[in-house]
């Protein structure tokens, strides 16, 4: 009798400690809760990394910066060394340069000149109704197209 007590004892036990670790373990409490917390972390690696590609981008950006600036100070260092040691005609070469480099708004201060305006033909600003429609610049806009007869 004894011996059946013990083995029905173990049985209930083992049924509620199944239960308890199917519920630990297996139940969807369980797998959200290991499912939130998994979203979370990918998250927050997430944003570590969105974070440091916008460090590395704006280290970029202050690095690029410093070296136009350093490569302007060379340039304007031998353009003016050049002025005093160079015969006349390298210093002409030299201004022609630089008279470029204002003109296509590479200035100091990075701003555009008023002068580049004048590199580029007038654009074509016409509103068209159609693509197949020419623009206000075109050679025939405006003039009445000439029928051509059509042969026989």
């Amino acid at each position: 009798m004894v011996i059946w007590l013990v083995g029905i004892l173990s049985f209930v036990i083992g049924l509620i400690a199944g239960a308890l670790i199917f519920k630990q373990f297996l139940s969807d409490a369980a797998k959200v809760k290991n499912l939130t917390e998994e979203l979370d972390e990918l998250t927050e690696t997430h944003n570590d990394y969105q974070q440091s590609v916008y460090s590395h981008f704006e280290n970029t950006s202050q690095l690029v910066n410093k070296l136009t600036q350093s490569y302007r100070d060379v340039y304007e260092g031998l353009a003016r060394d050049a002025d005093i040691l160079c015969p006349e005609d390298i210093t002409k070469q030299l201004a022609l340069t630089k008279q470029s480099s204002d003109l296509l708004g590479t200035d100091t201060r990075g701003n555009l000149n008023e002068q580049m305006d004048d590199l580029f033909p007038p654009r074509d600003y016409a509103t068209k109704t159609s693509p197949e429609q020419k623009g206000g610049l075109a050679a025939d806009y405006g003039l009445p197209k000439k029928e051509i007869p059509e042969e026989p």
